[in-house]
């Protein structure tokens, strides 16, 4: 009975090899003995494809935040992801409105603007417009320094040189430091006064 089985599975396995054989010859797959070389259009399938890479990568660049210490903006650096002058503007303004961490209140510095403004930055070439709600919560004494940080910290943003406020979509002046009245365009320059070294 033993052979039996063993005759019969060899039987089954050479019908089993002949059908496979016949199989891989109609297929075009050659049937030898020894090896072959392999058509380029088959090896071009056995080649898995390349996985895409990104082209642009963002990287861990240097921000400028500014904060209020006593009557004067203090400028601080932070360390952001961004790629573009567009991202950096928009990691700055936001460190500006997480505001100062615990180190940096021991040493004095603090900020005017409320937690719950609204504060929007579009860079346009040498220019950013910022865009506030009309109800910043800002309060009028307060509101040239806390102008200035947020014009301070759009300005070190690389080859930006003005910035201009609008509120609710309407370009508005905004009022300077130190009592010089409005402008509606504002440049570091406008700053220096009150800019601690």
């Amino acid at each position: 009975m033993r052979q039996w089985r063993g005759s019969a599975s060899a039987g089954i396995g050479a019908v089993a090899l002949a059908a496979s054989l016949a199989l891989l010859a109609g297929c075009g797959v050659p049937v030898g003995d020894g090896p072959r070389p392999v058509d380029s259009d088959i090896a071009q399938l056995l080649v898995p494809e390349p996985t895409p890479t990104a082209t642009a990568t963002a990287e861990q660049v240097k921000l400028t935040v500014t904060w209020v210490r006593g009557d004067s903006l203090a400028r601080t650096q932070r360390v952001g992801v961004a790629e573009t002058r567009q991202e950096r503007l928009d990691v700055a303004l936001g460190e500006l409105l997480r505001g100062p961490r615990p180190a940096e209140q021991i040493k004095g510095f603090t900020t005017l603007l409320p937690p719950d403004v609204q504060v929007a930055g579009e860079v346009q070439r040498r220019r950013v417009l910022i865009e506030l709600t009309v109800d910043t919560g800002i309060e009028p004494v307060g509101l040239p320094l806390a102008v200035g940080q947020i014009a301070v910290t759009a300005l070190a943003v690389p080859r930006v040189r003005t910035v201009v406020f609008s509120v609710d979509g309407v370009r508005t002046s905004v009022p300077l430091p130190g009592g010089r009245g409005d402008a509606s365009v504002v440049r570091l320059s406008d700053y220096r006064t009150v800019l601690a070294s």
